[in-house]
């Protein structure tokens, strides 16, 4: 089948939330960090600012190397920090001030998101090619504070479909969170290619549906034992992908 639609990730892939020169340790702390002095502004109790952070990073690391034992409707930001604030010591906590939390967490990361080098032009190449671009991006956050992300930098109007795996429930690799986006697409799996820089959320997972796979090259790529996640192209920046998009499009 010729090819007639991209559909990309976002974090890593088309913007930065882990920024250059920072780990992700460093983002995670920082958030946990925001939602912990709002707490102390409403003067609860808390356990001192560096063990509190220290239990907040475990957290959020335990948590991303086990989403496949979570029931994804509970991979929800505004969830998981409620249940941070009880490792902090605070049982109760009003779905008012667990959003604020989660507004405060959100503005702390939002404030260094920055886009990867050459996006806009690289969706503009694609998007003057005809092709049918879309986004599927593995996140607690809901949908709409993404969008502001993108709408900073000019990139929203570029897709066709866009869709949040918080507000959809549905989580990659899972094989019904591309076909979802490939129907709202009206695309055949054959018809798309995948864009992503991890393995096992976007290669894997893409390859289950059958689309081809472009994986953006990470130096400690992550993927479990025994699964084959190999892509069908490997690049370095965005704009390479053009040359291949060209080459499948002609095949």
């Amino acid at each position: 089948m010729p090819l007639q639609g991209v559909i990309f990730d976002m974090g890593g892939t088309l913007v930065h939330y882990t920024p250059p020169g920072q780990t992700w340790e460093e983002v995670e702390r920082r958030g946990a960090l925001s939602v912990y002095n709002y707490l102390l502004e409403q003067k609860h109790t808390l356990p001192a600012q560096t063990e509190a952070i220290d239990l907040a990073w475990n957290y959020a690391r335990s948590l991303w190397s086990s989403l496949d034992q979570y029931d994804v409707k509970d991979l929800k930001l505004d969830l998981q920090l409620r249940l941070l604030a009880q490792q902090w010591g605070i049982s109760e906590i009003s779905p008012e001030v667990s959003e604020a939390l989660a507004l405060a967490y959100m503005a702390e990361l939002q404030a260094e998101v920055i886009p990867l080098e050459g996006v806009a032009e690289t969706l503009q190449a694609l998007d003057d090619r005809g092709l049918k671009l879309g986004l599927v991006s593995n996140t607690m956050w809901p949908g709409a504070h993404h969008l502001q992300d993108l709408e900073r930098y000019n990139l929203t109007g570029y897709f066709d479909h866009l869709l949040f795996s918080a507000d959809e429930e549905s989580w990659k690799p899972n094989p019904d969170v591309f076909e979802r986006s490939l129907k709202a697409l009206g695309l055949q799996p054959g018809e798309a290619a995948f864009v992503g820089d991890s393995l096992y959320f976007d290669m894997y997972g893409a390859k289950q549906v059958g689309m081809k796979t472009i994986w953006i090259e990470q130096v400690q790529p992550w993927l479990p034992e025994g699964l084959d996640a190999t892509p069908d192209a490997t690049i370095k920046r965005l704009p390479d992908l053009i040359p291949i998009i060209d080459a499948w499009r002609e095949a």
